[in-house]
């Protein structure tokens, strides 16, 4: 683990041909871990670009002292850092297969310099991760791999059938179960069937092959546990898909749509004692 004694090389950094704009940021993050004497990290992955290019946050954490790898190579990294783009999902979710049950901290490289900067890793503040999640789509797009969760501080979790398969959202109970939208989905009577199913059905008779502790978090039936799965499951499949490049307005109206009638229909505050989910 780099220390207070190891030298610095913003030297370096100039070198490497920064703007100054960008070194001046750069060199006051790095103070703010030189004040603590260490990196609170010693192993990083990196995938994808922006902010910055990836080759300039690379050489930044290499200067840090910390081991940087690209992420099909490291076979235990303490820290994931993607960029906003060109970003091969592939290999993210091989990573975060091999990770199940075990901790890997997950940052954009907007993440990584709040942490740098404030000396506090964003994925302690639930409420702060959220933020940067809500605004980048490759987060988004994890957030979807681990079926709407995010680890923060706690192992990656385990889905899908307990050989390191994770659950995606087209094999989900929904899907089985009949539920499809955009242009070659179903009509709203066939979804609004396939959710009150969905709502209705016993948890062990749950249609597809998942963990038990994927099915254990679909709660029981008519519960309010239910509910929220179904109404988070939708909600942020909408969200990834409205950062995602392509036409998707009619799967997200109808996303949409079907959220609206779920609340109508099941939703009570004051007895499920949960927010309802944006899709925005």
């Amino acid at each position: 683990m780099p220390n207070s004694d190891q030298p610095r090389h913003s030297e370096n950094l100039q070198h490497r041909g920064y703007p100054d704009s960008q070194l001046k940021v750069l060199r006051a993050f790095e103070r703010r871990w030189e004040k603590k004497g260490k990196v609170p990290f010693d192993s990083v992955v990196m995938d994808g670009m922006g902010p910055f290019s990836r080759g300039k946050i690379w050489s930044y954490l290499w200067d840090l002292g910390a081991e940087v790898q690209e992420v099909g190579d490291a076979h235990a990294p303490d820290l994931l850092v993607v960029g906003q783009e060109k970003v091969e999902m592939e290999n993210i979710e091989r990573l975060l297969k091999r990770r199940q049950g075990k901790e890997l901290r997950i940052c954009s490289q907007e993440m990584l310099l709040a942490w740098a900067m404030t000396g506090v890793d964003p994925n302690k503040r639930p409420q702060t991760a959220d933020t940067f999640i809500d605004e980048h789509p490759v987060l988004l797009e994890i957030v979807d791999l681990l079926d709407g969760k995010w680890p923060g501080t706690e192992a990656i979790p385990s889905h899908g059938n307990g050989e390191g398969d994770f659950s995606r959202p087209d094999t989900s109970p929904l899907k089985h179960l009949g539920y499809s939208v955009g242009q070659n989905g179903e009509t709203s009577a066939v979804r609004r069937k396939a959710l009150r199913k969905a709502f209705t059905t016993k948890r062990d008779s749950l249609p597809g092959e998942y963990s038990s502790e994927y099915i254990e978090e679909w709660g029981p039936a008519e519960s309010g546990a239910r509910l929220k799965r179904i109404a988070d499951h939708i909600a942020s499949t909408c969200r990834n898909f409205r950062k995602r490049p392509g036409n998707y307005d009619l799967a997200v109206e109808q996303w949409e749509a079907d959220l609206r009638w779920l609340k109508e229909k099941y939703y009570n505050p004051l007895t499920y004692g949960f927010a309802w989910p944006e899709t925005a």
